[in-house]
């Protein structure tokens, strides 16, 4: 009998990590968007992405980490010249801001640091993105909601630093 307690107590415990496993790595969908965590392997949150791919094959991915949102634009057709910057405007609705893009070979990145234009991206249906050689058109269909969904992945997962549920917490 002892056995078998143990046996089901061992089951039940797999079964829990495994369903906070899943929970943790799984993604969801809101309209078009991918929304899910990234952890380190040491288990803590890397950031929350969400993430979409245009009619032209670019993948257009906004990022929550600790220090703000981001977006990354990324397709293989690209050939850029990495750690290059170049100057970009980006128009949500009627709000645009300008920045630099940094370059990875088939990839830009830009830390969006204007909070009014933030905010723009939530209320507005596309994103421009104007380079100097073409305009990007992303769509941000159902993207007020994917964007809340984003900032609760990043808050919900950011706190979740309880490993072990039978030690008391630290003071």
């Amino acid at each position: 009998m002892k056995y078998v307690l143990v046996a089901f107590w061992m089951m039940v415990m797999c079964g829990v990590a495994e369903s906070q496993n899943s929970t943790r790595d799984a993604k969801i969908s809101i309209g078009p968007w991918q929304i899910g965590a990234d952890f380190t392997e040491e288990r803590k949150l890397d950031q929350c992405v969400m993430s979409r791919t245009t009619k032209d094959g670019i993948e257009a991915r906004f990022t929550r980490e600790e220090a703000g949102l981001s977006l990354v634009m990324t397709s293989p057709r690209w050939e850029l010249d990495k750690g290059t910057t170049y100057p970009v405007e980006f128009v949500a609705g009627s709000t645009a801001w300008k920045a630099d893009v940094t370059a990875a070979s088939d990839a830009v990145r830009v830390a969006l640091t204007d909070q009014l234009f933030n905010d723009a991206l939530k209320k507005a249906n596309s994103l421009e993105v104007r380079a100097a050689g073409k305009t990007i058109t992303v769509s941000l269909n159902r993207s007020a909601d994917a964007f809340a969904r984003l900032e609760r992945c990043y808050q919900t997962n950011n706190k979740a630093g309880e490993t072990n549920p039978f030690v008391a917490p630290k003071p």
